[in-house]
């Protein structure tokens, strides 16, 4: 398969999961807002804010980024014919580099940073699992 080929299944699929994953974090933010006076442009109001949330917040924060990077994995695989796993793979290191990214800049309870690190990569190759195309091999073939 060719370079060219792989590449835009890995960017469409990166992509669509960071959108997906914004739009969840949007939504997650009107069900637990901020406190009020919360800078969301000043990194230390961000801080403070951040470690007010409940847990629950956190749990549905995980879910959404198991979400993102299952659909991140369907979307890239998809997009490679179904038939490589690569693009799935790629995508699952894009979204767990921009979470490192993240648990940098914005301080988390240590449970969830551990935790949010260890969803991409299986979730996306979740993604490709339910998607890839089935390859009829000699032995998968039932004659009736």
């Amino acid at each position: 398969m060719r370079i060219a080929s792989l590449i835009l299944p890995v960017v469409i699929g990166s992509v669509t999961g960071i959108i997906a994953i914004s739009s969840g974090e949007i939504y997650l933010h009107h069900l637990f807002p901020y406190t009020p006076g919360t800078n969301e442009n000043e990194a230390h109001s961000l801080a403070l804010a951040i470690k007010q949330m409940p847990a629950k917040a956190f749990q549905l924060l995980l879910v959404n980024y198991m979400l993102g990077s299952f659909l991140a994995g369907f979307i890239a695989t998809l997009l490679a014919r179904r038939i490589n796993v690569i693009p799935a793979i790629v995508v699952g290191v894009v979204l767990t580099l921009s979470a490192i990214f993240n648990i940098i800049t914005l301080p988390h309870p240590l449970w969830f940073s551990v935790a949010n690190l260890m969803v991409y990569l299986p979730f996306s190759y979740f993604g490709y699992l339910v998607i890839k195309k089935k390859v009829n091999t000699p032995d998968s073939c039932i004659q009736e």
